[in-house]
């Protein structure tokens, strides 16, 4: 027993001596290195992969199965965020969280709701711009230069070309008007339609229905979106079932939970209305969201909302990452571009590429900070 009891003392002495005697040293958590809003689009890098991550309004960690947990994958990702003030972080795959990141985003977006003080376009839009010292050409690269921005391909690139459409038109007190029917687009059409806002002369058709006006619905114009940031959603799925573009196996399997939204997501109705998700808000004040910021084609024009997630509580949410990660079993039954959701680089227009020439020095920035703060 005497033995017993020396070597028990002399444990006792070398933790005291010794704090981290016989303890296993606590994994080293995950760091942001990099954490930049441009505009609307916040960039982040990591000193190692990490799997998911969080952007709130306030200084708190969400339970672990919170949906502000958003996926990830690798050392660096993209989000798209309304102005404000946000807190960041990530997570490892073993659970092991950073400490926050502080970014500011403040951009020239105009976020009116339910498109306050405007009016549905009723007149050819090309005359607008041109009455206001404006142009198809500039529109057009400016509307490439939010794309570029949010990389793309990408969730965020989809949502910063919606606010640079959207803000535009506010500027002149207009917004698109809505079209029942049909589906304005083909293949080669990129941008602005200089025609958007008038009615035909004549009425067209094709697969996808009869046109009676230059405009879209509330389908066609997420198409549109999708289509500016190089994704090919235009499917021969059902044109109120767009959201089936990135079903995995069979129709359906893309649906959500309704809080498990995030930017570039769908909210489809009852009666096939379908709405796009552009971020998560945190209206209430806690730092968590509980409302999605969408952009939707409602009769009689499109518009931004506030759409708390009780007020969609009778609808569905579709995960679009099939989309964003050009996978899915749609791919081959594009109806554009068979063979992939990503628009290949020499279909884009010449503004594209200029557009990312001019980008490059900002990129070549972003990554010299980024080699500062970990050169390893």
């Amino acid at each position: 027993m005497k033995k017993i009891q020396r070597i028990l003392n002399l444990l006792f002495v070398l933790l005291f001596l010794f704090p981290g005697f016989g303890t296993a040293e606590e994994p080293a958590r995950p760091q942001i290195v990099l954490a930049q809003a441009y505009g609307a689009i916040v960039y982040v890098e990591t000193n190692e992969p990490v799997s998911q991550y969080c952007i709130v309004t306030k200084d708190i960690i969400p339970d672990e199965d919170h949906p502000d947990w958003r996926p990830c994958e690798g050392r660096s990702f993209t989000a798209f965020k309304m102005d404000g003030s946000y807190y960041i972080r990530v997570k490892r795959e073993d659970g092991a969280v950073s400490e926050p990141a502080y970014v500011t985003v403040s951009t020239s977006f105009h976020y009116g709701l339910e498109a306050e003080n405007v009016k549905p376009l009723n007149t050819p839009i090309l005359n607008l711009l041109e009455k206001n010292g404006d142009s198809l050409d500039a529109f057009n690269a400016e509307i490439a230069k939010s794309a570029v921005e949010g990389g793309l391909y990408s969730r965020a690139a989809v949502a910063n070309v919606c606010m640079t459409l959207l803000t535009r038109l506010y500027k002149y007190g207009m917004t698109l008007s809505y079209q029942p029917s049909g589906n304005f687009t083909k293949a080669g059409d990129w941008g602005i339609s200089p025609g958007w806002g008038t009615k035909m002369n004549k009425k067209e058709k094709d697969k996808a229905g009869t046109y009676d006006r230059y405009s879209m619905n509330c389908g066609t114009i997420i198409v549109w979106a999708y289509k500016q940031a190089g994704l090919n959603l235009n499917s021969n799925a059902r044109r109120d079932g767009i959201y089936d573009s990135a079903l995995k196996k069979r129709r359906g399997d893309n649906n959500i939970s309704l809080n498990d939204g995030d930017t570039g997501d769908i909210i489809a109705t009852k009666t096939g209305h379908t709405i796009l998700v552009l971020d998560r808000v945190d209206t209430n004040g806690d730092g968590l969201s509980d409302s999605y910021l969408v952009f939707e084609m409602e009769s009689p024009y499109l518009k931004l909302k506030m759409r708390s997630l009780y007020s969609i509580r009778m609808c569905k949410m579709y995960d679009m990452s099939a989309m964003f990660s050009d996978t899915g079993a749609l791919r081959k039954e594009t109806r554009y571009w068979p063979g992939s959701f990503y628009i290949s680089e020499s279909e884009f227009p010449a503004y594209y590429q200029e557009a990312y020439t001019a980008e490059l020095p900002r990129f070549a920035i972003r990554q010299a900070l980024c080699a500062i703060e970990n050169p390893s």
